[in-house]
């Protein structure tokens, strides 16, 4: 259970870190504002304000993140390992 805990804790430190660097657009035509982040292909969101769209940007990259993982694509920046490794003396 600490294996999966750290895991998350990577996960959720990364997807703040990549947030930190997404990119806001206002279109009137919907009258959303649009969020996305340079690099990862698809990981797109709208909301009512930015706040929302963060939010939901940040959904869709945790499920771009677990789909990458599962199917052993590379996820720019990120380093992930299903090993656990333990030393017994």
């Amino acid at each position: 259970a600490l294996f999966f805990h750290l895991h998350s804790l990577l996960v959720l430190n990364f997807i703040e870190k990549t947030l930190a660097r997404a990119r806001y657009e206002y279109d009137p035509s919907i009258k959303q504002w649009a969020a996305w982040v340079e690099g990862f292909p698809g990981v797109y969101a709208q909301g009512r304000n930015v706040e929302a769209a963060r939010q939901e940007l940040g959904s869709v990259l945790e499920e771009y993140i677990l789909l990458s993982v599962r199917e052993g694509r590379r996820i720019p920046g990120f380093a992930f390992s299903t090993k656990l490794h333990a030393k017994i003396s």
